[in-house]
């Protein structure tokens, strides 16, 4: 019998953008302990049985887990795994969450209020750690929670000299800090995951030369042009032996924090944003016992050790109820054939 490995992200006290609410949430849960056995994660890798098993899981690490999840987790008896993002994990006090609330210690609205995930990755970039747990929350969460590794700062950065836009006031998106500062003009590259492959290495003044130049007119068009009359390269790739050194570094680096803080071993890993080559694949299986991606399918005795599928929860209740109906179901084999895709 096949296995489902579920996952999310955030869980917000009404609608959020991302992920469920609190209320819709708590139906998930419900739903899924209906049609599965809910299982430690670490069951995954032993003996199946004949009943459907799921795991839930969460990536990065947002504070919300711990003020609205892991109450809610706790009192229906489900266990859950997280994937640590460990840079963006603080030190510090320990928030008022659901528990509190029931004991009457705090009202719901003094309770912390989540960002949207890109709200989060842009805090970061600019050094702001407080929609992210603490490792103190961390410590008190694993009566419940195992951990695993989600990388060390869960960045896409340029892997192309290709420019895809230029910072103009009104396109605001975080890869724009990866340049210390959203200036007008800022370049905007194309990336992936830091951790898939080399980097290029955008020189420092390509990005001086574009935010000082005249913005009158059809500017981003005149820039461009200016930049390949004035710029031989806009930078340089990584060898594949810096992307090596540097990719196996975040990855130890991260396991060291999680290890070191909460006192865990970790041999799990999930994949930022789900972008990783065969290249980062076979750097990662040094570290790492288990690999998990983003691509949907079950875990089964067939399945790679190294490339396990997880199903993501979605941002609504509708989604959330079709995908546990989906994959506890015949219909799976429906989905895979519609989807006309391989499933790992």
């Amino acid at each position: 019998m096949a296995d489902v490995v579920f996952y999310l992200h955030k869980v917000y006290p009404e609608k959020g953008k991302d992920d469920l609410s609190l209320k819709d949430f708590v139906r998930f849960l419900t739903l899924v302990k209906r049609r599965f056995k809910i299982v430690p994660f670490e069951a995954l890798f032993e003996e199946r049985g004949n009943s459907p098993r799921a795991a839930v899981t969460f990536d990065d690490g947002y504070a919300d887990n711990f003020v609205y999840a892991y109450p809610v987790l706790k009192k229906m008896g489900i266990p859950a795994h997280l994937f640590i993002t460990a840079d963006r994990i603080g030190s510090g006090s320990v928030r008022k969450n659901l528990s509190d609330y029931w004991s009457g210690k705090v009202s719901f609205s003094e309770l912390q209020k989540p960002l949207s995930m890109f709200e989060s990755h842009t805090a970061y970039l600019r050094g702001e750690r407080a929609d992210y747990l603490t490792w103190e929350e961390l410590s008190l969460m694993k009566d419940l929670f195992t951990f695993g590794s989600h990388g060390l700062r869960h960045l896409r950065e340029p892997v192309s000299p290709e420019i895809v836009d230029f910072y103009d006031g009104s396109n605001f998106h975080w890869e724009y800090l990866l340049f210390g500062s959203a200036g007008i003009g800022t370049p905007r590259f194309k990336t992936k995951s830091s951790l898939s492959s080399p980097l290029f290495k955008v020189n420092p003044e390509v990005v001086e030369f574009c935010r000082s130049f005249s913005k009158k007119g059809s500017w981003k068009e005149s820039l461009k042009k200016e930049l390949e009359r004035s710029f031989k390269s806009l930078g340089e790739f990584e060898t594949e032996n810096e992307a090596s050194k540097r990719i196996e570094n975040e990855l130890k680096e991260s396991k060291r924090l999680i290890e070191k803080n909460l006192g865990v071993k970790v041999d799990t890993f999930s994949w930022p944003f789900g972008h990783f080559s065969e290249f980062s694949e076979g750097i990662a299986k040094e570290h790492f016992k288990y690999l998990f991606t983003t691509k949907r399918g079950v875990v089964s005795e067939s399945s790679k050790p190294y490339r396990l599928p997880r199903v993501p929860v979605g941002k609504d209740i509708f989604t959330a109820f079709g995908r546990v109906l989906i994959f506890s179901t015949p219909l799976y084999s429906f989905y895979k054939w519609f989807k006309k895709e391989k499933v790992v």
